[in-house]
């Protein structure tokens, strides 16, 4: 990987696009990081438009997850 190269990836559902402007020569600071590449994303849906799938974690009733200490007992 190298200046000029773009990674397309999904993370949580999202498709994200980032050109490599720069490689960085030491570890440095989020500020400085951010100098090193574009963002060329589309930009996120609004959340009226998304579909219930789309989330990362499914809604559930309350009550329905694991159960509690006492519970078990």
């Amino acid at each position: 990987m190298g200046a000029g190269d773009v990674l397309t990836m999904a993370i949580h559902g999202r498709i994200m696009v980032w050109k490599i402007l720069d490689a960085g020569v030491r570890r440095g600071p989020a500020s400085e990081a951010m100098t090193l590449y574009e963002d060329l994303s589309p930009p996120a849906l609004p959340k009226a438009e998304r579909s219930p799938y789309d989330a990362a974690i499914a809604p559930r009733d309350e009550g329905a997850g694991r159960p509690t200490k006492k519970q078990r007992r």
